[in-house]
């Protein structure tokens, strides 16, 4: 049988591209059914297209598109690189990624974009082409229902954070950046001043996205968990869903329940205030978070991975 042809994506493509994410979707729903349900696929496929830069390679049967995968490019403090999101690629048969990816990245390479992330469902089939073209699983995207949980810790009070917890806050997010740079993470990346991350916190408790939480024992604070109202703008968030955007323990009393108290309390407010999904992401170089949030009965919805030529 012959393989599909692969070109370059172009504007005519885009109508067989949302027919085929379309599909993926909907068995990613059947799976997790927290997912969004969708009304229009070609607004979440143009949306990457129409980003500057954005190239990538389709796959054709005949007249029908059987794959795609599109490659919007960016940069950040480590250089430039594709950044492919949730919307950005879908194929019929999985083993179509690596041909695509062969095609696209070409000419990433050549303009310079030698770092290379893509968004996929976290089904086996679909990521296992990926890391037999020379991909690694660098990150989870991740859903859970929201209930009514139960205090695990009652040695440690959980409240609304308020301003006069700036400082801690401040100093907390430096400490999940401080453990990031540790092995095996090795985020090696200038770390901001804790004035710095003080004037990043300042007005958090005035913006309405966020609901912040500290945790205390013996009267001292020893944690804290923040949550985020994400726009509810691609396929992988939920209507009605709350972001577990942050959160941060003192390091020397890790693993004495002030992370379980925390989440407790953040999934049984949620639930009280009416969002029934919470949703997360963590980097798999992050080993507490790794194997923490599954725990919490996270499930991955997306696994990001992640290539750097060389």
């Amino acid at each position: 049988m012959a393989r599909p042809e692969i070109v370059p994506f172009a504007d005519e493509h885009l109508d067989g591209a949302a027919a085929l994410l379309a599909e993926r979707h909907a068995r990613h729903r059947a799976a997790e059914p927290t997912l969004p349900e969708i009304a229009d696929f070609r607004r979440h496929v143009d949306a990457e297209w129409q980003i500057e830069g954005t190239s990538g390679a389709v796959a054709i049967d005949g007249d029908e598109v059987v794959g795609y995968l599109l490659g919007p490019p960016g940069e950040d403090f480590l250089g430039p690189h594709v950044w492919s999101y949730v919307a950005g690629q879908a194929v019929r048969d999985s083993e179509l990624s690596r041909d695509l990816y062969a095609a696209a990245a070409g000419r990433w390479v050549e303009e310079g974009l030698t770092r290379h992330f893509v968004f996929v469902p976290a089904f086996r089939d679909l990521v296992d082409p990926w890391l037999r073209t020379s991909f690694g699983i660098s990150g989870a995207l991740a859903a859970r229902e929201t209930g009514p949980e139960r205090q695990p810790a009652p040695e440690v009070v959980v409240r609304a954070s308020t301003r006069e917890d700036t400082p801690a806050a401040a100093s907390f997010d430096r400490v999940l950046a401080q453990h990031l740079r540790e092995p095996p993470s090795f985020s090696f990346y200038t770390l901001p001043s804790e004035q710095e991350y003080l004037d990043e916190w300042r007005n958090v408790h005035e913006e309405e996205q966020y609901t912040l939480f500290v945790a205390e024992r013996d009267g001292r604070t020893v944690g804290h968990l923040l949550l985020y109202r994400r726009p509810a703008d691609n396929l992988r968030v939920p209507p009605d869903s709350i972001d577990l955007a942050n959160a941060a323990t003192d390091p020397v009393l890790r693993g004495s329940g002030v992370g379980l108290a925390l989440t407790a309390h953040a999934l049984r407010w949620a639930h009280e205030h009416g969002y029934p999904t919470m949703i997360t992401d963590w980097r798999m170089t992050n080993l507490l978070a790794s194997r923490f949030w599954p725990r919490r009965g996270f499930r991955e919805t997306f696994l990001r991975l992640y290539r750097s030529i060389p």
